[in-house]
């Protein structure tokens, strides 16, 4: 569960970048920007709670 939880924050992080990247280079992206944003921190977030869980 612990390399799981790594996968999914790795993939989170990844999904932040691709944001920022789309909100940069897109005219009128900050809404995808933010949708691809929030995604991200949602799977950084399960990744974190599934390292947490691992641990105990």
């Amino acid at each position: 569960m612990f390399f799981f939880g790594k996968i999914l924050e790795a993939l989170g992080c990844a999904d932040v970048g691709f944001a920022l990247y789309v909100g940069l280079t897109q005219e009128h992206g900050m809404g995808k920007e933010l949708e691809l944003a929030a995604v991200g921190m949602l799977v950084f977030g399960l990744g974190v709670l599934a390292e947490r869980w691992s641990a105990s």
